[in-house]
């Protein structure tokens, strides 16, 4: 997989948690983009960084991160469940960006 191919799922993926904020999914959806989430992720470290720029290669970094706790804080709201550690991930992912 490709850095380009890597970054249109990310924009799918961001799209559909769009999605859910307007029509709530189902836990097994939100499951199905965390799966897809990680298989990005491991692609991303498999895929060859040689020409692109750090700045470039950290956006999709933070992308992957945030998509991946706001994944995560879906899921525990739709099982009301606690977020509050999801919360402070989210927290201090916004403080080192």
């Amino acid at each position: 997989m490709t850095i380009e191919q890597i970054k249109l799922d990310i924009d799918q993926l961001e799209k559909s948690l769009c999605l859910n904020s307007l029509h709530s999914l189902d836990v097994e959806v939100l499951e199905q983009l965390q799966e897809k989430v990680k298989d990005l992720k491991e692609a991303f470290l498999e895929t060859s960084f040689v020409g692109y720029m750090i700045e470039e290669l950290e956006e999709i970094r933070f992308k992957l991160a945030e998509i991946t706790v706001g994944i995560e804080i879906r899921i525990k709201e739709k099982l009301h469940q606690d977020i509050t550690v999801h919360i402070r991930k989210l927290e201090s992912l916004y403080r080192t960006a």
